[in-house]
């Protein structure tokens, strides 16, 4: 499960318009470079989504980010100087709009190179979340609903959700460099910035897909048959955690010039959080029967029940439409069914056998454990860049092929 990015486009810009000095030759290769990152955003969106080639966008970007950061680090060592201000203009996909909505949103002009790093960042950022969610979806295909076993760890579904997982916590990891170091050195132009250019919104997302990735790699751990119960609890509890913050952070915000991050990215987070704590609750009562507390397992499993019905009343899709749709609230009702199997179970097992009393809602919440994560957010690390009289502005000794390591 991962949220489904709208990728942006952009107009068309020219560097050597803006510059003078040396590297004219490498200056026309960058537009050259960026001429063809709009074309192939262009293409995707006129693309039916089975035809998408998002490998081609991140591969574009990958070749793309070495020349403008060269473009970066020569104007701050003052061997290119702009000849007027640098504008460049893209549609801004996370704000919400009064007529236009995700790709069709308006084109928003942004002063500054760091305006023009920061979408190519964030874009790659949505394009390799999607890709994890591409994978995710495939796991789903191949994957049987309920495993009658452990499945081999040589299994090529393996393979599937560790690239499920890496490509969602890359765009966590280039989420946070935006934050951390793009963001900070964007020039805010006016009040009218579209959302894109707010730190907390770049942080936000960095945590929604980084929890997206932490759900991944325990969907792994449970089917391949090594996590308990407790652990399972604890790091869906870590999961609903990182969504919980990112919703604080996003509601948290002011909106400027009429703008708000988009509602359908507040329904998938808000979403996610009682959905994963649903999970929790889950396992909770899972690991409750096999300590022989019947009592707290039926609890547990009602509060899982209502939140996950919760979920399912946020939606506004029909029920007889919900269970066709990848929605997090198709996963609620789909996994309500297995839960109200449990519940029927184990309520017959403590009626007719165990008598134990049920905890209260208030009692319940004082057994629920922290949360805890089961991977570490990767470090971005930029791209050499490839002209100009430097040698390490990516943190790398050598220059390397943008892309060394990364085939699909």
């Amino acid at each position: 499960m991962s949220y489904q990015f709208y990728l942006p486009t952009t107009g068309a810009v020219s560097f050597s318009d803006f510059f003078e000095g040396e590297y004219t030759s490498d200056i026309s290769d960058a537009s050259a470079q960026r001429g063809r990152l709009r074309t192939v955003l262009k293409g995707h969106k006129k693309e039916s989504e089975d035809a998408r080639d998002l490998a081609s966008i991140i591969n574009t970007i990958d070749d793309y980010l070495p020349y403008l950061l060269s473009i970066i680090q020569c104007l701050e060592s003052k061997e290119l100087q702009a000849t007027k201000p640098i504008e460049t203009s893209w549609r801004s996909t996370l704000s919400d709009h009064i007529i236009h909505t995700g790709s069709n949103a308006p084109r928003i002009i942004g002063a500054g190179i760091h305006y023009e790093l920061m979408f190519v960042l964030l874009t790659y950022a949505y394009a390799t979340s999607l890709q994890g969610s591409e994978y995710v979806r495939t796991l789903q295909q191949m994957q049987p609903d309920s495993p009658t076993a452990p499945m081999p760890t040589n299994s090529p579904l393996a393979t599937l959700y560790n690239k499920a997982a890496d490509s969602l916590n890359t765009a966590a990891s280039v989420f946070l460099h935006v934050a951390d170091q793009v963001i900070p050195s964007y020039k805010l132009a006016n009040k009218d910035s579209p959302v894109e250019t707010l730190r907390d919104v770049s942080v936000a997302l960095s945590k929604m897909t980084m929890a997206d990735a932490q759900s991944v790699a325990i969907n792994k751990a449970l089917c391949f048959g090594n996590l308990s119960k407790s652990l399972a609890a604890k790091l869906y509890l870590g999961v609903a955690s990182q969504y919980e913050m990112a919703y604080g952070l996003i509601s948290s915000l002011k909106s400027g010039g009429g703008q708000e991050v988009a509602s359908d990215i507040k329904k998938y987070i808000l979403d996610g959080t009682l959905f994963y704590k649903a999970m929790a609750k889950k396992y909770l009562a899972l690991d409750a029967n096999d300590n022989q507390n019947m009592g707290v397992a039926v609890g547990f499993l009602r509060e899982c029940k209502s939140d996950l019905k919760s979920v399912q009343q946020l939606s506004l899709t029909k029920p007889h439409q919900l269970r066709k749709s990848s929605t997090v609230a198709a996963r609620a009702l789909k996994e309500e069914d297995a839960v109200n199997d449990l519940l029927q179970k184990f309520t017959m097992i403590n009626d007719t056998v165990a008598y134990q009393d049920v905890p209260t809602r208030q009692d319940l919440q004082r057994m629920i454990p922290s949360g805890r994560s089961v991977l570490e957010m990767k470090k971005y690390v930029p791209p050499v860049p490839v002209f100009g009289h430097f040698s390490n502005f990516g943190g790398k000794d050598d220059t390397s092929y943008a892309r060394s390591g990364n085939y699909w």
